[in-house]
């Protein structure tokens, strides 16, 4: 039996889920009436958990066409192949270290109209496409939030709405 990238992400996904799913017997319930609060977190780790199952099943029945090339080692991966994972999730560092700043709203536009524009392409017509889209979905979701569910997200320094 080789160890591979699959069996070993899926069995530490497995014993993540696992010890997440105990800790969410943990949450203290606030009382309220509807759902208590370890509901989503629980529902997120199952589904979680079967993903996980089915990865380290598929793993284990097409052990026979690994190669010798595929088995894990740290001098295997090409860092490139993930530059715009990378690059995505340095935006989003820049995006939580601005939020005080530029709040959730500017930030949320900013930061969603940049990763539309860095990955599907610069030219007039795209951009326009995200900046349509990027008010859209950040104005809605910050709505919800602000009105629906009377959750103030952070305003920044430069709107100031409350």
């Amino acid at each position: 039996m080789k160890l591979n990238k699959d069996k070993i992400l899926a069995v530490f996904l497995l014993l993540f889920c696992g010890v997440m799913i105990n800790s969410s017997f943990h949450i203290e319930d606030p009382g309220y009436q509807g759902m208590k609060a370890s509901y989503w977190p629980r529902i997120i780790l199952w589904l979680l958990s079967i993903m996980s199952l089915v990865m380290l099943v598929k793993s284990f029945s097409s052990e026979n066409k690994i190669d010798a090339k595929k088995s894990f080692s740290l001098e295997n991966i090409n860092f490139l192949q993930f530059k715009n994972a990378l690059i995505c999730f340095g935006m989003f560092v820049f995006f939580l270290s601005f939020l005080e700043y530029l709040g959730m709203l500017i930030g949320g536009i900013l930061f969603v109209f940049g990763l539309l524009t860095f990955l599907g392409g610069r030219t007039l017509k795209n951009s326009l496409n995200h900046l349509f889209i990027s008010i859209i979905t950040i104005g809605v979701m910050w709505s919800i939030f602000t009105f629906g569910l009377k959750v103030i997200l952070p305003e920044g320094e430069i709107l100031k709405i409350w």
